[in-house]
């Protein structure tokens, strides 16, 4: 049943060398989507116009639907909707689409992460910013974007975590990073051994994971120690 356990050891330094893709398909949306998602939460804490119900809908959609469904709708509509201003977008590298797809998912769900955390913010701070003679560039770099960021953190971790685990998927669409390879591991032996070449791949992003769990504690411990010390002063 559990025929194959050498394969085991045999995967994992060719999925090794895969870890630098799974990273660029994890940091790169991570970029975008931190920044693109401060903007929706913007325009989702601010005034309800049109673009507010744009947005919202497009939070509703990406958070509502399937990441599977969506890099399908990306990968295979976005060359159709390029077709039409007379592009010819189907020869793209399959990891164009995969990080498009991503940053629109992962942006609704940290936009939420964002205005959760904007709203708890004590508003006595942000006039106290106000009260010192901070213009709003200022008041935005100091105070709020600070306190929304130490607020946001753990969610922010949990979608952080997501997104890693996430990037198992985008060997559907013909990227080839840890788990593309270890499917193509696993069809190069017909299916022998593959529960060993599968938990190989399972281990290599547990470790990731833990790296990006350490790296969150970290920040979070840095952002106490920062506060304590400005309370302290």
């Amino acid at each position: 049943m559990f025929y194959g356990q050498e394969l085991f050891g045999e995967s994992i330094p060719i999925l090794i060398r895969f870890i630098p893709v799974t990273l660029f398909y994890f940091l790169v949306p991570t970029a975008i989507s931190l920044l693109f998602g401060a903007w929706i939460c913007k325009v989702r804490t601010g005034k309800k116009g049109l673009l507010y119900r744009i947005v919202s809908l497009f939070v509703s959609f990406f958070r509502g639907t399937p990441g599977l469904l969506q890099l399908y709708l990306v990968f295979f509509g976005l060359p159709q909707l390029a077709l039409l201003f007379g592009y010819n977008i189907n020869r793209w590298h399959p990891g164009f689409f995969y990080i498009v797809a991503t940053c629109l998912n992962f942006s609704a769900f940290v936009s939420e992460a964002y205005r959760g955390a904007y709203e708890a913010i004590d508003k006595g701070q942000i006039e106290a910013g106000i009260a010192i003679g901070f213009n709003r560039f200022q008041n935005f770099l100091y105070v709020i974007a600070p306190l929304t960021l130490k607020t946001a953190l753990p969610n922010l971790k949990n979608l952080e975590i997501d997104l890693l685990k996430g990037t198992a998927t985008a060997y559907v669409i013909g990227v080839v990073d840890v788990m593309g390879r270890a499917d193509k591991l696993v069809s190069l032996h017909r299916g022998y051994g593959q529960l060993w070449i599968l938990s190989a791949a399972g281990l290599i992003y547990f470790l990731i994971n833990v790296v990006v769990e350490v790296v969150f504690s970290l920040t979070e411990k840095r952002l106490r120690l920062s506060e304590r010390s400005v309370h302290a002063s």
